[in-house]
């Protein structure tokens, strides 16, 4: 399996997962209006788009979620997704290869103490990926205390289920 066929995966089931976690929030009032849940949503679906902005040469706008509410962020996601997919859907291995000059590495440096690398778009690619199955995860968590069984969103549930399409509420 070559890098854009790996990359190409993990971002449809980065899509599939985020529509499953939606469909499990979405009209769960407990759920919805969760500022803990919204928060961590908010955030993972900020860094897509941020680096989605940046992989397209955009401004980047760090508060475009701020103020969305449970279903807005759904659209906006769903509506990100099928942006992604058709972005990624156009790469070579030498787009994939091309250093990325992210915007905040500055910010990062000044945290970490010392100077970031610059990555590529593969790399980004594949942070997009763990960042928002990282995230996911709190966000299960977050379902469970708040009495809702989270649901099954792991890479290989979604192979064992022969990679379904997603499926937004």
């Amino acid at each position: 399996m070559d890098a854009i066929a790996i990359i190409s995966e993990l971002t449809q089931h980065m899509e599939w997962a985020d529509g499953v976690v939606f469909s499990a929030i979405l009209g769960r009032a407990q759920a919805e209006g969760d500022e803990v849940l919204l928060k961590r949503l908010r955030h993972i679906h900020l860094v897509q788009k941020a680096f989605f902005d940046v992989w397209k040469n955009q401004p980047v706008n760090p508060h475009s979620t701020d103020a969305m509410n449970a279903s807005e962020l759904a659209a906006f996601a769903k509506s990100l997704h099928r942006e992604i997919q058709e972005f990624q859907n156009t790469l070579t291995q030498d787009d994939l290869d091309r250093i990325i000059l992210l915007p905040w590495a500055g910010m990062i440096s000044r945290s970490l103490g010392f100077e970031v690398a610059n990555p590529t778009l593969g790399q980004t690619l594949m942070q997009v990926t763990a960042h928002s199955s990282y995230h996911r995860g709190q966000v299960n968590s977050r379902l469970r205390e708040l009495g809702i069984d989270p649901p099954m969103t792991d890479f290989i549930a979604w192979v064992w289920a022969r990679k379904p399409a997603p499926s937004w509420p």
